[in-house]
């Protein structure tokens, strides 16, 4: 847990909603402040800055393509210049296709290889930098589908399988 005497910041991708958005308002319980991720889903994020707040805390929102390194240099040199310490990265951010292997578009293995996959990787790597002097927590979501296959999954099986080797190096 986090003490209120220390404040310090954590951010979660993929926080407007679902997972993401129950992880940003627990934090916010143990006295984070939240940097809330989303992408274009900046009435999603709205709600979860609510919760937040409501919860005693506080945070903002930030529109960032968790695959784009651009845009990522952007958000963490916002987290960077803030007084507070980053202490806490959630990579939840995710995309998945329902499609048989035979029907996945190459369009849509690569968005999901690139949000789920590229994107835990860009953002370990900035959050890491900034924790070297401070310390800090890495979180990645993972998923049942890196073990047991699911048919229309493929895309998001392999993203997730990534995922752990990536957590494991």
């Amino acid at each position: 847990m986090h003490s209120e005497e220390t404040p310090a910041l954590a951010l979660i991708t993929g926080a407007s909603s679902g997972i993401g958005r129950q992880i940003a308002q627990r934090l916010a319980l143990a006295g984070y402040t939240i940097v809330v991720d989303h992408f274009r889903d900046p009435e999603g994020a709205d709600q979860t800055l609510e919760l937040i707040r409501a919860a005693g805390s506080d945070g903002w929102a930030m529109d960032a393509d968790v695959g784009s390194a651009e845009e990522l240099d952007g958000l963490f040199a916002k987290i960077g210049d803030n007084d507070l310490p980053l202490k806490v990265l959630v990579n939840n951010a995710a995309v998945q296709t329902f499609a048989p292997l035979m029907e996945l578009s190459e369009e849509d293995w690569d968005r999901t290889i690139r949000t789920n996959l590229k994107g835990t990787f860009l953002c370990t790597q900035r959050a890491a930098r900034l924790m070297q002097s401070h310390g800090g927590a890495i979180v990645n979501i993972g998923s049942g589908a890196n073990r047991v296959p699911f048919p229309s999954l493929g895309d998001y099986a392999a993203s997730k399988g990534g995922i752990e080797m990536l957590t494991k190096v």
